[in-house]
């Protein structure tokens, strides 16, 4: 796609996208940029007109088409520098931080960091919740400007800095664990119902895969989902199935009760990588520091 540097972009239209995007709305971005409804509208026209296609579909919320996120990923790395730019005598602009982490760092070695960034009066944190394993997805389409991920490869524009290990640990509850007894007296995982997190959730069936390999068996038990933390460990508590809990999280249970560790079941040890835009931009800078600083003290190192 080429465009005459006449009708190229204007800031206030980029500005309109990445706002329309993170704030959910029209009206949402329009408050954010203090302009009408109608300016938004126009802007986001205009940039279209310009771009040459639909860039966002009018749903609620709002979201990009697959032209609407190539441009949204130049936008994003465009405003956010645009907003370091501001003239001295201005109140500093308040940089927008969009990121994706995983329900597990948040709830656990991620806490550090969200304590540090309560402190920064010049940041505007957007924490997305993306499993480890597709978080780098979200980068790509210019959704978020870092995110964890369990990929070690940087995407184009970007870098990636190796983390830690998060380790997992297969639990039961020992009520469950009693209905699926195998004849050596452990748990008999052909038959005991799973209990993942979400769809992209993948340990669960990894420890069963490698588990059917190592014993010659196969397996296809029910497989539940709970896609939310808290609901998570009460399902394992409940005895809906089984799964993997990180082992931060497990020690900071109180009164864990009648989940315990599934003999015979390796631990599992999940890569970390933080993948950021390349450019330097020191709110994501501050952020980057904090994450590796973190990760420092309660990863296991590689």
């Amino acid at each position: 796609m080429s465009f005459d540097r006449r009708d190229s972009p204007s800031i206030p239209q980029l500005e309109a996208l990445v706002a329309v995007i993170d704030e959910g709305g029209f009206d949402a971005a329009a408050h954010a940029l203090r302009v009408s409804t109608s300016a938004i509208s126009q802007r986001i026209r205009g940039l279209e007109t310009t771009m040459g296609n639909v860039l966002i579909v009018r749903s609620a919320p709002p979201r990009a088409t697959a032209a609407g996120e190539a441009v949204l990923a130049t936008a994003r790395q465009v405003t956010a520098l645009v907003a370091t730019l501001a003239p001295a005598a201005e109140a500093p602009a308040r940089s927008l931080l969009p990121v994706a982490v995983g329900a597990d760092a948040l709830g656990t070695w991620l806490s550090d960091v969200i304590r540090e960034s309560a402190q920064w009066d010049d940041v505007v944190m957007r924490i997305r919740v993306e499993d480890q394993d597709i978080g780098h997805q979200a980068l790509a389409r210019g959704d978020v400007l870092a995110a964890l991920s369990s990929l070690p490869t940087a995407q184009t524009g970007c870098t990636a800095t190796p983390l830690g290990r998060m380790r997992y640990v297969p639990v039961v509850s020992q009520s469950l664990a009693a209905r699926h007894l195998a004849e050596d007296g452990g748990l008999d995982l052909t038959t005991c119902p799973v209990l993942a997190f979400g769809a992209a959730d993948e340990l669960q069936h990894r420890v069963l895969r490698a588990w059917c390999e190592e014993n010659g068996v196969t397996a296809d038990p029910p497989a539940h989902m709970i896609g939310e933390q808290h609901g998570f460990i009460a399902g394992l508590r409940a005895g809906l199935g089984w799964g993997c809990v990180h082992e931060l999280l497990l020690a900071d249970l109180p009164e864990v009760g009648d989940l315990v560790r599934i003999p015979g079941l390796p631990r599992l040890d999940v890569d970390l990588h933080w993948h950021r835009w390349a450019m330097e931009l020191p709110a994501l800078d501050r952020l980057s520091v904090a994450v590796e600083e973190a990760a420092r003290q309660h990863l296991i190192p590689f």
